[in-house]
């Protein structure tokens, strides 16, 4: 890809980014939806990349000495119901 990379956490930031012509991105499709179907962005495909969705790896770490609260427990459930390959399957 680049070595060259901007890195943002917030997809709307990016979003933005990208609508400002700051190069090109990954985003969640439901950001850019809109953006896609208003000819403001497009979508490109990419050698040896899927043009479905992409499978994010995700993992849950604590400290052994201190459980998850309510809130990561709940996590720790959700990601584990989260379905594997294929990549077009997404955890909701």
């Amino acid at each position: 890809m680049s070595p060259s990379t901007w890195r943002l956490a917030d997809p709307f930031a990016k979003r933005a980014f990208l609508l400002n012509g700051l190069g090109w991105g990954g985003v969640p499709r439901h950001v850019v939806e809109e953006d896609i179907a208003g000819d403001r962005l497009v979508t490109l495909s990419i050698d040896d990349m899927p043009a479905e969705m992409l499978v994010l790896p995700m993992s849950a770490v604590y400290p052994a000495s201190a459980s998850p609260g309510p809130a990561g427990r709940w996590l720790i459930e959700r990601l584990k119901q989260c379905p594997g390959p294929p990549a077009h399957q997404v955890c909701g």
